[in-house]
């Protein structure tokens, strides 16, 4: 495991108000932050509004860090709250919306009628139509390369729980891209003659 007292350090000095250690912080955790927030919510406007709540959430509470794990790994489970927080918000207004008079009014889910023609996009889509606990197990282990007992730790999960959910999610993302890979190309063959 990867030696924490280097990020323990620099976090100190940050909470103690060394501006230049709050600056490597955010230089060396910004880029990566901002993508998996991205990946997470599937809007750039509210990751970066996100990023912003995660560092003002972490420079309030550096001196709660104590070393256990990478300091990137503090902040991502700060931002994964929040955007969890985030989508519970947006569900909320999405059915309150809906309640109002659903005889007249048609409202989708956002980005429920969205035709994506990539397959970064395809990936994009797969990923939020899973439930956000599915897609941050999937995210943490997949693209951070996590272990399940600090993905458990992360979600406040046992690590059986993660696992679970991690082959769930494994599971309806082959279906859902091997499902946008079909109508894709049947899209494609529409235009042609036979």
């Amino acid at each position: 495991m990867r030696d924490c007292r280097p990020d323990l350090e620099l976090a100190r000095r940050a909470a103690g108000g060394d501006e230049p250690s709050w600056r490597e912080i955010f230089e060396r955790t910004g880029s990566r932050l901002f993508a998996f927030l991205c990946y997470q919510i599937g809007n750039r406007e509210e990751a970066l509004d996100l990023v912003q709540e995660t560092y003002l959430v972490a420079f309030r509470r550096l001196g709660d860090y104590r070393g256990d794990a990478p300091l990137e790994a503090w902040l991502r489970v700060i931002a994964l709250r929040k955007a969890i927080d985030w989508k519970r918000t947006i569900l909320r207004r999405w059915k309150r919306m809906r309640s109002l008079d659903e005889s007249t009014v048609s409202i989708d889910p956002p980005e429920a009628n969205v035709h994506f023609d990539s397959e970064r996009q395809a990936l994009t889509r797969a990923l939020a139509q899973l439930s956000a606990f599915q897609r941050a197990v999937i995210l943490l282990r997949e693209w951070e390369g996590w272990s399940f007992r600090d993905i458990g730790r992360a979600l406040r999960c046992k690590e059986s729980t993660a696992r679970v959910h991690h082959t769930r999610a494994r599971r309806r993302m082959r279906k859902l891209l091997r499902e946008s890979h079909v109508a894709f190309r049947a899209t494609d063959l529409e235009g042609q003659q036979v």
